[in-house]
């Protein structure tokens, strides 16, 4: 009989060892089966997250779209500019909506929203000056002598181009044999203030500023460097200009892309990361520095529709006549019968002269969508329309 009980214990050892064992299997079957899906959903969920992150076919679509929608039209209106961009969104969308299904993942692209913005153009050759360059001209009178001087250079012709504004695709295109040379007394001489308002009266420069009424800004120096045109950037902190660096291209006609850091010359292009130092991403003031001394063509987008921008640099160079000599400006105006018209800074359109504003699409977001049987991903994607992807 103990014979007996003794093998039943055995067998129900040998029974509940077995289930042990089959239960610790099923649960590391469990453990691993949630690790594994676990792990698979983070690699799709991270792999289709930096996939809409860097997605370059949709960036690369969505540039061209905003290039033909800015470019391709001068006189075009803010929507004919957006129907142009969401017909391409659309158009690219169906197709990565056929692509996606063969592989049972569905991918979408759809306009989330636009901003209206203003392009600035000088496409025909010519000087750097408003379209009314008497607007930068002395007024005689018996009372004496007044000019329209921005940044206080005296007989320099400059202007404030953009007034507050973001400024996005600035591209110039200048003539070498139309700028000052370039030597060493002259360097020295242009990081000084007072010094370039005294010597630097046939150097072109641009310069920007954050805020008018500190002593913080930047420059643009353009010099004939033998066959080279040569772009030296200064910042000013209230003294003596700091060079943060320079660049230079080969040629005739050498192209400065002043938001893409990038200058083209004969021999292709060159990396110039300095320059994109000169335009901040947010609001600021640009202006050109010796307009007359310098020939080319210019292009830029701003991120104010072309109403409000137009008024409030017409507004600006109000407020710079009303500092000249307060009332008697006006009565002086009065006398001569002049005013500040709506066209003295920018022409309305190309075809009554350079330069000129037109309506442009100032960037675009776009709302993707990435989804399979496990999860759904979704992102906006704002291009901008960056002279460094122009053609």
């Amino acid at each position: 009989m103990w014979e007996s009980i003794r093998d039943e214990r055995g067998q129900m050892i040998v029974v509940a060892g077995l289930l042990i064992a089959v239960l610790l299997v099923g649960l590391a079957l469990v453990v691993n089966g949630a690790i594994y899906t676990e792990n698979l959903s983070s690699r799709e969920v991270e792999g289709s997250s930096q996939a809409l992150a860097d997605d370059p076919p949709t960036t690369e679509r969505l540039t061209r779209s905003m290039q033909e929608a800015n470019y391709n039209s001068d006189t075009a209106s803010y929507v004919e500019r957006r129907s142009t961009i969401r017909q391409n969104v659309s158009t690219w969308n169906q197709h990565q909506g056929a692509s996606s299904a063969q592989n049972g993942r569905f991918a979408s692209s759809e306009v989330a929203a636009m901003q209206n913005g203003t392009r600035i153009s000088q496409d025909e050759y010519g000087d750097f000056m408003p379209a009314e360059k008497s607007l930068l001209d002395e007024v005689t009178t018996l009372a004496g002598d007044f000019r329209i001087d921005p940044l206080g250079l005296g007989d320099k012709k400059n202007w404030i181009i953009t007034n507050q504004t973001s400024v996005r695709a600035f591209e110039m295109t200048i003539d070498r044999t139309e700028l000052a040379d370039k030597n060493p007394t002259l360097l020295a001489a242009l990081i000084n203030p007072l010094d370039a308002a005294l010597t630097g009266s046939t150097v072109f420069w641009v310069e920007t500023d954050t805020n008018p009424d500190d002593d913080d800004f930047e420059r643009v120096y353009l010099l004939d460097d033998g066959n080279n045109v040569s772009a030296t950037v200064v910042s000013f902190d209230g003294g003596t200009g700091t060079v943060e660096g320079e660049c230079s291209a080969r040629g005739t006609n050498v192209t400065l892309r002043l938001t893409g850091g990038k200058m083209i010359g004969e021999n292709g292009s060159v990396d110039c990361p300095v320059l994109d130092s000169v335009i901040d991403d947010g609001q600021q003031n640009v202006y050109f520095a010796g307009g007359d001394e310098v020939e080319g063509t210019y292009q830029l987008i701003v991120d104010k529709p072309e109403e409000q921008f137009r008024d409030g640099l017409e507004n600006k160079y109000g407020s710079f006549l009303d500092g000249v000599l307060d009332a008697l400006v006006d009565l002086l105006l009065a006398l001569i019968g002049g005013s500040l018209e709506d066209d003295d800074i920018y022409h309305d359109n190309p075809s009554s002269g350079h330069p000129y504003t037109t309506t442009a699409v100032y960037d675009t977001s776009v709302e993707m969508t990435y989804q399979t049987d496990r999860m759904r991903f979704t992102r906006n994607l704002t291009v901008a329309p960056e002279s460094s992807g122009l053609p």
